[in-house]
């Protein structure tokens, strides 16, 4: 069950919808896949981490280019989507002077399981295919 509350300050629903609209336009504008980085875990051990991925998918996804964004992190994917989907959404609320919407301790302990598994499933993924782009 969702409740609502209202909410008469800049507070943290803000914040992390500004960081979300963020990422986008670093994505979009930034040159990040020119920066030479590897990822620890697979310079050390070879395997990629669980979000190995997912600065090229935010970035093909800012580009739009949603299959090549899916194949280097499906999870990245998602989570790029819907971080700018969301942060559309609540500057839109927050504009609107609406009411933020709470979630249940049940909804938000359901929500971190889902995430759990989404990470160990992207995980799996991303070994199985052999690494990260």
């Amino acid at each position: 069950m969702i409740g609502w509350r209202r909410t008469a300050r800049f507070g943290h629903a803000e914040v992390f919808a500004l960081v979300g609209a963020l990422t986008f336009l670093v994505a979009r504008f930034v040159p990040v896949l020119s920066f030479q980085y590897t990822c620890p875990l697979k310079g050390l051990a070879g395997i990629p981490c669980a979000t190995c991925g997912m600065t090229h998918a935010f970035v093909h996804l800012a580009h739009g280019d949603l299959a090549a964004a899916l194949g280097a992190s499906p999870l990245g994917a998602a989570l790029a989507g819907g971080i700018w989907l969301l942060s559309a959404a609540d500057l839109v609320r927050a504009a609107a002077g609406w009411p933020l919407p709470v979630p249940s301790p049940r909804a938000a302990r359901a929500a971190v399981a889902l995430g759990v598994v989404a990470l160990l499933a992207n995980w799996a993924w991303l070994v199985a295919r052999g690494g990260a782009a």
